[in-house]
C-alpha cells in the first residue's frame, strides 16, 4: 500500500490532467473540479484495494468519465440565449459586436503584406528613413543614424512616404490619400 506522501505526490501529478479532462467533458471549470475531487475521494477510500501509483491515473480518468456522464444525464439539455448565472454553462452568448470580423483580419493581413512589399521596393536610404520615423525617431536622430543632413533626412522621409502612399493607394480610403 502506498504511503500518504506517495499518494499526495500522485494527486499533485494527476490533478491538472484530470481537471482538464473533466472540463472538456462538462465545459464548466467549477463542476469539473467538483467531479474530480469526488473521484479522488472515492479512489482514496479504496486505496487499499487498488495500486493507485501504478493504475491510479487510468482508474481516475475512468471515474471522471463516468461521473461526468452521470452529471450530464441527470442535468438534461437546457439552453439559453444569454448567461443568467455564473455557472450556466449551456448558454450561448450573442455575437460580440466588438469582435474583429474575419474579413477585417484578412484585410489587415493583406495590408501588412503590401506595406512590407512596398518597403522592399523603396531605395535603401528612403526605406531606412521611413522605418526610423515609424519607430518615433526625430529627424535629427535619423540624419545622425544615416550620416546625412537633417534636411536630407526630411526629404528622404517625405519621398519615402509619398512612394508608399502610391503603392498603398488601393488600400487607402479617398480621405487619406495625399
Amino acid at each position: 500500500m502506498a504511503t500518504r506522501d506517495e499518494l499526495d505526490a500522485w494527486i499533485v501529478a494527476t490533478a491538472p490532467r484530470a481537471v482538464a479532462y473533466a472540463r472538456s467533458l462538462l465545459k464548466n471549470v467549477h463542476e469539473a473540479e467538483d467531479v474530480v475531487q469526488a473521484c479522488y475521494c472515492r479512489l482514496l477510500q479504496k486505496a487499499s484495494d487498488y495500486d493507485l501509483l501504478i493504475d491510479g491515473q487510468k482508474l481516475l480518468l475512468k471515474a471522471v468519465t463516468n461521473a461526468c456522464i452521470n452529471l450530464k444525464s441527470r442535468r438534461g439539455p437546457f439552453v439559453r440565449l444569454v448567461h443568467g448565472e455564473v455557472y450556466d454553462d449551456m448558454a450561448y452568448d450573442p455575437a460580440d459586436v466588438a469582435a474583429v470580423m474575419p474579413s477585417d483580419l484578412a484585410a489587415a493581413a493583406e495590408l501588412c503584406d503590401a506595406v512590407a512589399a512596398g518597403l522592399r521596393q523603396l531605395p535603401e536610404m528612403q526605406r531606412a528613413a521611413v522605418e526610423l520615423k515609424a519607430l518615433s525617431h526625430s529627424q535629427q536622430e535619423i540624419a545622425d543614424i544615416l550620416g546625412t543632413t537633417t534636411s536630407n533626412a526630411g526629404v528622404l522621409i517625405y519621398r519615402g512616404r509619398q512612394a508608399m502612399a502610391l503603392m498603398l493607394a488601393p488600400f487607402l480610403s479617398s480621405e487619406v490619400r495625399p
